[in-house]
């Protein structure tokens, strides 16, 4: 199973240190097919602040709630 580093960096692919929701909906996409709308929602879940983007941080905390 991957880590959070490495899952977080093959959804983040301009490497700007954030998941978009474009991103996140790429990859879900490529893992296991999720509509525009569940994946809004997903994004929106994960990013705590509300700032349109996922930080490592977010990301982590919710990768690693999963355990």
């Amino acid at each position: 199973m991957a880590d959070a580093n490495e899952t977080f960096a093959e959804i983040d692919t301009d490497n700007d240190g954030y998941i978009s929701v474009a991103e996140l909906k790429a990859y879900l996409d490529r893992t296991r097919k999720v509509s525009e709308a569940a994946n809004t929602r997903y994004h929106g879940l994960l990013d705590e602040n509300n700032d349109g983007q996922i930080s490592f941080e977010e990301f982590e905390r919710s990768f690693l709630a999963r355990g």
